[in-house]
């Protein structure tokens, strides 16, 4: 109560609390997925120009089709559709945090992952992925508690990857089909560095 303004003022005081977040929020249920287009700009990779997208719940994004793999294996992701994983793993999107989709309409989108906790989890993972209209590729993380997930980028479709630890190369000058995966044994360990910036081939 703070008396002596008058009404409505007598009755309480208020304390509102805002964040400021970029992007349009993506609807994502638990293993599903949302198309992108109308970006204003294609997006090179493996070999074709895509004008679209799918923006994947268990953090991957992919081209030409959508996928709703969670387990994040190797093999799924040799033999699904091209994708970058800045973090594929089992998340819930739906559970809470949010799925935010920007960009510039010249030459960037950016997919962030804002507080998803994994599947049946309390704890929760923060990162975005950016592709660019060159074909460049920047994976930039915040906090995250998930232990296992694979990170890389490939054209899919039975393209063999090549296993890189991405915490010593940081990206650059990586092979065809990059990616590292994450499990109890090895578990995450990319908060040095916090960023990957490469160029798939």
């Amino acid at each position: 109560v703070d008396p002596g303004q008058g009404l409505p003022l007598d009755e309480g005081r208020y304390v509102l609390d805002l964040q400021v977040l970029d992007g349009i929020p993506l609807s994502l249920g638990d293993d599903s997925s949302v198309q992108l287009s109308g970006f204003g700009f294609s997006i090179p990779f493996a070999g074709t120009d895509y004008s679209d997208i799918f923006v994947n719940s268990n953090c991957n994004v992919t081209f030409g089709a959508p996928s709703f793999d969670y387990s994040e294996s190797v093999t799924e992701f040799e033999n699904g559709p091209p994708r970058v994983s800045p973090l594929w793993d089992d998340l819930s999107p739906n559970a809470g945090g949010l799925v935010l989709a920007s960009t510039d309409f010249v030459n960037e989108l950016t997919i962030s992952f804002i507080e998803v906790p994994e599947f049946f989890a309390s704890t929760t993972n923060t990162f975005s992925v950016t592709l660019y209209a060159d074909g460049e590729v920047r994976i930039d993380y915040g906090s995250v508690a998930a232990s296992d997930g694979l990170v890389g980028a490939t054209p899919g479709n039975g393209a063999i990857g090549t296993p890189v630890d991405m915490s010593v190369d940081g990206g650059g000058a990586v092979p065809a089909s990059p990616y590292e995966l994450f499990d109890f044994g090895s578990p995450y360990d990319l908060a040095d560095p916090s960023s990957l910036t490469f160029t798939p081939n």
